[in-house]
């Protein structure tokens, strides 16, 4: 039986657009340590389309404060980037639905 590391590779090699996408994915797992416990209680990543990160905010104060914050989070979520994943490019904060 394969391991899931394996399958996964085989599309990334098959298909070049799902390799990208799993390396931006790689920014979802980063976000808890990237922000810190208290922020990621309030905020969590969603998905990541064309190198924006969507992250769904429990509260409007929370909203404001991470935007404050945008630039900062980016940079330690980048600097945190696999060596073959793209930067991602800017961070969407959007409401909980």
């Amino acid at each position: 039986m394969n391991s899931m590391v394996d399958i996964f590779k085989r599309l990334a090699e098959k298909y070049p657009g799902f390799g990208q996408r799993m390396r931006e994915a790689g920014a979802l797992g980063r976000w808890d340590v990237c922000v810190g416990e208290g922020i990621a209680k309030h905020a969590r990543p969603i998905r990541v389309m064309e190198r924006i990160l969507w992250v769904e905010v429990d509260h409007p104060a929370w909203k404001t404060e991470l935007l404050f914050r945008k630039r900062q989070i980016l940079e330690r979520l980048n600097q945190q980037a696999a060596a073959d994943e793209a930067p991602l490019a800017d961070i969407f904060f959007t409401d909980k639905k």
